[in-house]
């Protein structure tokens, strides 16, 4: 969900196909439609976003987050104290995934 598909050293360096794309560079290109979020300044990257997705989400008791280092480890803390993203921001994300789910009726 960082919108980037440059790996950590540290991370695995092939990856199959983890969202909705055939393969993890479509994933990548996907993710990237989200940047409206960051864009319009609720948040300040994608990983941020996905995180504070989740933090707001009551529904959700554990989440898997890839970390390759203390930093990322760091930044996903940093990430999650900020709380949950917006109303308004929330209100972007169902815009978009409307318009997905329009376009890929099957998933």
């Amino acid at each position: 969900m960082s919108g980037s598909g440059a790996r950590h050293p540290n991370a695995s360096p092939v990856v199959d196909p983890i969202a909705t794309g055939s393969t993890y560079a479509e994933d990548v290109r996907l993710a990237q439609r989200f940047n409206v979020l960051v864009a319009d300044g609720y948040a300040n990257s994608l990983v941020e976003a996905a995180i504070r997705f989740v933090v707001g989400k009551a529904e959700v008791s554990t989440t898997l987050i890839g970390i390759s280092n203390i930093a990322q480890l760091e930044q996903a803390i940093a990430c999650a104290t900020l709380g949950p993203l917006p109303a308004e921001a929330l209100d972007r994300l169902s815009a978009i995934w409307t318009n997905y789910q329009t376009k890929h009726p099957n998933l």
